[in-house]
């Protein structure tokens, strides 16, 4: 049987790509987000309901596929946890192998001077056994993206909040000594 170090270390550098690619395709899809979302601030703004609604739905779908790019690149990066993990356990496998056999073999010499340690020798080799076999990658692990339909007025809604934002910014303060009725009529 082939060495699996080689292996293990071709794949992470395999998937060391795969993130690297995933990681500049979500760079550009927040890039284009960002664009999108002033298209949709400058809709709102202008009050046109058509664009700022398209603007607002393709930013939605903008938006899912980031975060199902970003969902990839999570499990990529576990994947690559994992693997890390199992070729430092097959390190400790190597290791542990020589150990195994003189543990058999002490069991089986001191069964006769002390039938304990042969029991205890042999519950040591299982336990060692059982450790390497659980050197074994569990990947059942999947990614959702949950996304729901009240995103895209979501999205308008923080389009009309960057555009309260500028206008408190441009709009002076009203005075303090105003009398109350015209503080009233001045914010209507």
């Amino acid at each position: 049987m082939p060495p699996l170090r080689p292996k293990i270390d071709e794949a992470q550098k395999r998937l060391q790509l795969q993130v690297s690619k995933l990681d500049s395709i979500s760079r550009k899809l927040k890039e284009k987000d960002d664009y999108i979302f002033k298209k949709v601030v400058d809709a709102v703004r202008n009050h046109n309901k058509q664009y700022s609604n398209a603007y607002a739905t393709e930013l939605h779908e903008i938006r899912k596929m980031n975060n199902m790019v970003t969902g990839a690149k999570l499990a990529m990066e576990q994947i690559q946890i994992r693997l890390n993990t199992l070729s430092e356990l097959g390190d400790v496998v190597v290791t542990l192998s020589p150990c195994m056999s003189v543990i058999k073999g002490l069991g089986t010499s001191l069964s006769g001077l002390m039938p304990e340690a042969s029991s205890s020798m042999q519950d040591l080799s299982s336990i060692l056994g059982d450790i390497m076999a659980g050197s074994s990658v569990n990947a059942d692990s999947q990614f959702v993206v949950d996304t729901t339909s009240s995103e895209t007025s979501q999205i308008l809604e923080e389009a009309q909040a960057v555009l309260e934002g500028h206008v408190r910014q441009t709009l002076p303060d009203l005075p303090p000594n105003l009398p109350s009725t015209a503080k009233a009529q001045a914010t209507i």
